[in-house]
């Protein structure tokens, strides 16, 4: 059994930019900033975007965005996302990072929510220079409780100059503790997260 157990559906994998949908009060609503945010994932993946500068990172900053875990599906043909929420308080003289990722669901092809999750996931870690490390844990629940454990991948997140707004954008990897007949089951997981200053 993967996360979250559903009833059959078809599904194709989404790229990040189509699965930005997460968020408010679980009612399948777009953010407000999914074009922004969208636009601002593919642009940091093409290498488009320049590093935040030493001014933009100074003080202290709140970033907005989502949070995703990719391909949730039982099998090939149930490659659903994760989305959720996420909210980022950076502080550029401790050189910390803490936050969390709410209101989470379950999203097919069509941006649709197909189910709501319980639960939330606590993000706590460090900044180095343009580079944020971190780990995102919590219970999220469905009909059992799930643990994640999850961790930026080794590049880390890193801070972007988006028009002049300070961004964050990274991956994530790490497992999903579930239950199979009765066992304690670890499953390898893989994801992704974007922000934005608010």
């Amino acid at each position: 059994m993967r996360l979250f157990t559903m009833a059959a559906l078809a599904a194709a994998t989404l790229p990040l930019a189509a699965c930005l949908g997460g968020g408010g009060d679980n009612d399948g609503d777009l953010p407000e900033n999914f074009e922004e945010i969208a636009d601002l994932y593919d642009a940091a993946e093409d290498g488009e975007l320049e590093e935040a500068s030493e001014d933009m990172m100074s003080g202290e900053a709140t970033l907005a965005g989502a949070l995703v875990i990719f391909d949730v599906g039982e099998d090939d043909e149930e490659e659903l996302e994760v989305i959720g929420d996420l909210t980022l308080d950076a502080n550029f003289t401790t050189n910390e990072v803490t936050g969390g990722a709410t209101n989470f669901g379950i999203y097919n092809e069509d941006e649709e929510l197909e189910e709501t999750i319980a639960g939330s996931l606590e993000v706590e870690g460090e900044i180095t220079g343009t580079t944020m490390t971190a780990d995102f844990w919590g219970t999220l629940t469905d009909d059992e409780d799930h643990y994640v454990n999850m961790q930026t991948t080794e590049e880390g997140g890193t801070f972007y100059d988006a028009d002049g707004d300070l961004a964050v954008v990274g991956d994530i990897e790490g497992t999903i503790n579930d239950e199979n007949e009765g066992a304690s089951i670890d499953d390898y997981y893989e994801g992704a997260f974007v922000a934005i200053e608010e």
